[in-house]
C-alpha cells in the first residue's frame, strides 16, 4: 500500500517552498501536491527510507528547476480554474441560483416595468456584487496570505464584464428583450465565478488551516 504523508510532513513542505521564496499559497498547493506524490513513490520503492532524508535527496536534485517552474505552476492553476468554472456553469447550485434570478426579474417586471435603464443600474449592482463576493472578501478574509490568483482574479472579472458590456450591450442596447437576455446570461457567468471561488476559499481554508 502506498505510504501517505502526514499531516506535519505536508506542513514541512509548505514551509519549506514558503522559506525558498514561494510567497503564493495557491501556487505552493500545486507544488505541494507535486513534490509529496513524488516522494511517497520514492519512499514506496524504498521502504526503509524515511520522509526527511528522501525529501532532502529530492530538493537536491530537483529545486533549482521547481523553483524556476513557478510561472509553469501558475499557469496549471489558471487552467484548473477556469475548467472548474465552466463546469461549475451546470452545477446544481449554480443553476438554482440562476433559476431564482429569473423568477425574481419575472415577478418583478410583472408588479413595475422595468426599462432598460433599470437593467444596466442590475448589470452594475451584478458586477459589483461579483467582484466582492468572488475577490475583494477571500482578499480580506486572507489578509495575511499571498494568493496569486485571488489577487488577479478581480482584474480578470471586472475586464470580462466591460468588454461584455461594451461590446455586446451595445448591439441590443435599444432592445428590451435581447438586453434581458444578454443580463441573464452575463449574471449566470457571474454566479458560477463566484461559486468557483468561493470553493477555493474553502479549499484553501481546510488544507492549510488559513485565516
Amino acid at each position: 500500500m502506498k505510504q501517505q504523508l502526514t499531516k506535519e510532513e505536508i506542513q514541512f513542505i509548505d514551509t519549506y517552498l514558503k522559506k525558498s521564496g514561494v510567497e503564493f499559497i495557491d501556487v505552493r498547493i500545486e507544488m505541494i501536491d507535486h513534490v509529496a506524490s513524488e516522494i511517497e513513490n520514492r519512499l514506496e520503492e524504498n521502504s526503509t527510507s524515511s520522509f526527511y532524508d528522501e525529501f532532502k535527496l529530492y530538493m537536491i536534485q530537483h529545486k533549482k528547476s521547481l523553483l524556476k517552474n513557478i510561472n509553469k505552476y501558475r499557469f496549471t492553476l489558471c487552467s484548473k480554474i477556469l475548467k472548474q468554472f465552466i463546469k461549475n456553469l451546470f452545477e446544481n447550485t449554480v443553476l438554482i441560483c440562476f433559476t431564482l434570478l429569473i423568477i425574481k426579474g419575472l415577478v418583478l417586471n410583472s408588479i413595475i416595468a422595468i426599462s432598460i435603464e433599470d437593467l444596466k443600474l442590475y448589470f452594475i449592482f451584478i458586477l459589483g456584487s461579483s467582484i466582492f463576493l468572488s475577490t475583494l472578501f477571500p482578499l480580506i478574509w486572507f489578509r495575511n496570505q499571498q494568493i496569486s490568483v485571488m489577487k488577479l482574479a478581480a482584474v480578470v472579472c471586472y475586464f470580462i464584464n466591460y468588454v461584455l458590456f461594451r461590446l455586446i450591450a451595445t448591439l441590443v442596447d435599444t432592445n428590451f428583450i435581447y438586453y434581458s437576455i444578454f443580463i441573464l446570461l452575463i449574471s449566470w457567468v457571474n454566479i458560477s465565478f463566484v461559486y468557483t471561488q468561493v470553493e477555493y476559499v474553502k479549499l484553501y481554508k481546510n488544507k492549510f488551516q488559513l485565516s
